[in-house]
């Protein structure tokens, strides 16, 4: 009897434009030195051939996740035409979701995304001053109330949205207000990510991490034992675990290798934060994009390199190393190791009595 691989599923991180940005984020890591070398759009012939090697793939299901830059510079009509050639040509589920900085968000975006079952990230820091703190178009202005417009728009349409918001030393120090006025507007999910320092200036010590890891926890177990719940993802992880369930995040996860980046112009890489020569798996134009390769299970294998302290740790079930980009150089050390165990130590009890609550 010949024996069948088993159809997997297939995660893609879609970048249609590259780094191309409307803004001028003072932190962001990925549009500097990209949109000089993409290409504006990525093209009809690139969507086609990108859908006919899945299509050859015959994945078990596709989940496709378009980010930036500033992914809604393709325009209304780059999106109509990928998604409905991905359902003409795959038979597998198909789930999409697009994380933007809402301001080019309007009703006719609102509404195709509601449409066509798109979940909507929107990049907001905190309040007004928060958020224009490092998030300026590329004048200088503040965009805050141009964002809330995108999101006002999405609610119009009843198309359903989450909030990220990237954590540096200030922002973590804003969180008292930010939760305040996340919670006036009833924004209920809710993401919070370390600030990479890529070369701005702009970054998250261990201190203010662990400052802001036990601030948030008691934000939102105070608002759980007031009645109500509200998602934050590395809470929703950590408590997810202690339940036995699988970890949601890559992060939480341990291990990398969990999704594909496509760059506007077809090249493949292992990880957004890893878009890099060295890294490229290829391109959506090779003969089997999506088979395993060398670099990838380098990559991966990579992932797995930690210490034997961190593995022995109490709480290694629950940190599992860490995202790779938050590692030492060595790959072996999460630089936010001791932030993470004084967090647990700070909040285990109340996160058991909160998985045991939902059980």
């Amino acid at each position: 009897m010949r024996f069948t691989a088993p159809a997997r599923p297939l995660s893609l991180l879609i970048k249609p434009v590259s780094g191309r940005c409307n803004l001028d984020c003072r932190y962001c890591f990925y549009r500097r030195g990209r949109e000089e070398n993409s290409v504006p759009v990525m093209t009809r012939r690139t969507v086609d051939t990108l859908i006919a090697k899945l299509a050859e793939a015959a994945p078990a299901s596709v989940s496709f996740a378009f980010q930036g830059g500033e992914p809604l510079l393709a325009g209304l009509d780059f999106y109509r035409y990928f998604t409905a050639s991905a359902k003409q040509a795959l038979p597998a589920p198909l789930s999409f979701s697009v994380q933007t900085n809402g301001t080019l968000v309007d009703d006719a975006f609102a509404a195709f995304f509601r449409e066509n079952g798109f979940l909507v990230g929107v990049s907001v820091d905190g309040d007004r001053e928060t958020h224009d703190r490092y998030r300026r178009d590329r004048a200088g202005n503040g965009v805050y109330a141009r964002v809330l417009a995108g999101i006002d728009a999405l609610k119009r349409q009843n198309a359903p949205f989450n909030i990220l918001s990237v954590v540096d030393d200030a922002n973590a120090a804003d969180l008292p207000r930010t939760w305040e006025r996340f919670r006036a507007l009833d924004w209920n999910y809710l993401q919070f990510i370390p600030c990479i320092d890529g070369g701005t200036g702009v970054s998250l010590s261990a201190e203010a991490y662990e400052r802001f890891l036990k601030q948030s926890f008691d934000l939102w177990y105070d608002t759980l034992m007031n009645g109500t719940y509200v998602s934050v993802r590395h809470i929703d992880n950590y408590v997810g675990l202690l339940m036995g369930r699988p970890p949601e995040s890559c992060a939480a996860g341990g291990v990398c290798g969990g999704y594909c980046v496509v760059e506007a112009d077809g090249g493949l890489y292992p990880c957004d934060f890893y878009c890099e020569e060295p890294w490229r798996l290829g391109s959506v134009y090779d003969a089997a994009p999506f088979a395993p390769n060398e670099t990838m299970r380098s990559f991966t294998e990579q992932s797995l390199l930690i210490r034997d302290a961190c593995r022995a740790c109490r709480y290694f079930a629950l940190c599992r190393g860490g995202c790779r980009r938050d590692r030492t150089a060595d790959l072996l050390k999460n630089r936010y190791c001791e932030a993470l165990r004084a967090f647990f130590d700070y909040a285990i009890d109340r996160m058991k009595a909160a998985a045991e609550a939902f059980l």
